[in-house]
């Protein structure tokens, strides 16, 4: 799979190679770069988009293409929701069994829950890492979004602007 393709499935996007922790590293950088990667792509787009309210010939294209960039932008966040709530349940399940683990099948004595939960959460440091780029990137294409349909707002103001200097 090329390293910027986005996995077509949850375990294609989950599954490290546990054997080497610099493997573990790459990654997450490669996840973050790829993320990082995107967000310049999106942004650009945007720019794009915007850049062509400012002549009225370019509205009309504008007007189609914008539409096709929000409901792609649409697409991606739904899918980046959908490994969010798989990596959620994921997440959850380890946690509940590392709990359970510690209260009451370790030999290692950890006296209060404070000290069970440290020890889970530095069990799944890497799983959280994870839940948190994808919840982040989330956020950043629901911001992009929200800043489109700006844009599609912008274009009838534009259209009233021109209007209102021909005259009419």
């Amino acid at each position: 799979m090329p390293e910027d393709a986005i996995p077509s499935s949850f375990d294609d996007f989950m599954n490290p190679n546990t054997e080497n922790s610099e493997e573990e590293k790459s990654e997450k950088q490669t996840l973050e770069e790829r993320f990082s990667r995107e967000r310049v792509s999106w942004g650009g787009k945007v720019k794009g988009l915007s850049a062509k309210l400012k002549e009225t010939k370019e509205v009309a294209v504008l007007m189609t293409e914008i539409y096709t960039e929000r409901q792609l932008a649409l697409e991606y966040y739904h899918y980046l929701i959908a490994l969010l709530i798989q990596i959620n349940k994921k997440y959850n399940r380890s946690y509940s069994e590392k709990y359970k683990f510690y209260k009451y099948e370790s030999q290692e004595r950890l006296p209060n829950d404070n000290l069970v939960k440290i020890r889970i959460n530095a069990e799944l440091q890497d799983l959280k890492e994870k839940r948190d780029i994808l919840d982040n990137h989330a956020k950043f294409i629901d911001g992009t979004i929200k800043t489109i349909d700006n844009i599609i707002f912008g274009m009838k103001s534009r259209i009233d602007i021109e209007q209102i200097a021909r005259g009419k």
